[in-house]
């Protein structure tokens, strides 16, 4: 077996795992030891029989975000660090058919963090907290500033 069947060989195991970029098929490759001319070759092969497709990748990346409750930009920015480019996330965000609502999202995430709390027995420093943790909670998930302030808003009068 030459070289370049084991790297492919190397290839097909690691996408039978799980989908992966382009990116993180390079880097795995890398990994291995192999030249980057017999990269690029496996890649591209992997690429013609569709064992790799980053907007296919990313499609399914939106959908499972979407699902973990995580907002556009961190899906955004997870997909960043796979490797997908910046034009393929674009393209597949504007060819989503179903984007959830990110302040019915939002809402979802942040009322449980309200549950039992008695609005009017919260003074002022009780208050900012309770924002800043809502706030906090929001923005880990990936959500932007302005649906965050909305929420809050809505929920700690």
């Amino acid at each position: 077996m030459d070289v370049r069947e084991k790297a492919a060989q190397h290839a097909a195991s690691y996408v039978n795992i799980k989908p992966r970029t382009a990116f993180q098929m390079k880097s795995y490759l890398k990994g291995k030891g192999y030249e980057e001319d017999i990269i690029d070759d496996v890649i591209e092969q992997m690429k013609e029989y569709h064992y790799i497709d980053d907007y296919q990748f990313a499609e399914m990346y939106f959908a499972y975000g979407f699902e973990k409750g995580r907002g556009v930009s961190r899906i955004r920015r997870e997909l960043a660090e796979k490797g997908v480019s910046s034009d393929t996330i674009d393209m597949v965000y504007e060819d989503l058919e179903e984007i959830p609502d990110e302040m019915e999202m939002a809402m979802a995430i942040a009322e449980p963090i309200i549950n039992g709390i008695d609005m009017d027995e919260l003074d002022y420093d009780a208050r900012q907290k309770l924002k800043a943790k809502i706030g906090r909670r929001l923005m880990s998930r990936g959500f932007n500033s302005d649906v965050a302030y909305k929420v809050i808003g809505r929920l700690v009068k």
